[in-house]
């Protein structure tokens, strides 16, 4: 009888082990921050100086919905501020817009814009490729953008 439980034993074993190691899958990311230059926008926005700077911090609240916090700060760019984007296109090419961000009505400087957007195509796409995106701020000096940083880039997911 011993041996019959220890065999029992021996065969549930690794059977009760499978699913530990099938679920222990890696989590998607949650949170992405962005650190956006001037010397990164394609094409360079000509006035822009080295102290145009800024960044994006990315909250996922709800993957299966795709919905997402964020906020977007910059400082230094020239003209007022018109916009900001995620857009899709791997670093150092322009990409076609994928998720307006709103503004800050009148915010040039510090954090200009802030919201939640649901989108769960894009955070099911950035949750499997992030640096096949960026974020950009556009001006009225340089409408096609002023500052521009990769998602995986140089910012830390987690």
């Amino acid at each position: 009888m011993r041996r019959l439980w220890v065999l029992l034993g021996l065969v549930a074993l690794p059977i009760l082990a499978v699913p530990a190691t099938a679920s222990a899958k890696p989590k998607p990311a949650k949170n992405y921050a962005v650190v956006m230059t001037a010397g990164d926008e394609v094409p360079l926005c000509a006035p822009a100086t080295n102290a145009a700077r800024g960044s994006a911090t990315f909250h996922v609240t709800d993957a299966t919905a795709g919905t997402v916090k964020y906020k977007v700060v910059a400082n230094n760019l020239p003209g007022d501020i018109t916009a900001a984007h995620i857009h899709l296109a791997p670093k150092g090419q322009p990409g076609a817009i994928v998720q307006p961000l709103a503004l800050t009505p009148g915010a040039n400087n510090g954090v200009i814009g802030r919201g939640t957007f649901t989108n769960p195509d894009v955070v099911a796409a950035l949750q499997a490729d992030p640096s096949a995106y960026y974020v950009n701020v556009h001006s009225s000096v340089c409408p096609s953008g002023v500052i521009r940083g990769q998602f995986g880039d140089r910012g830390r997911s987690s």
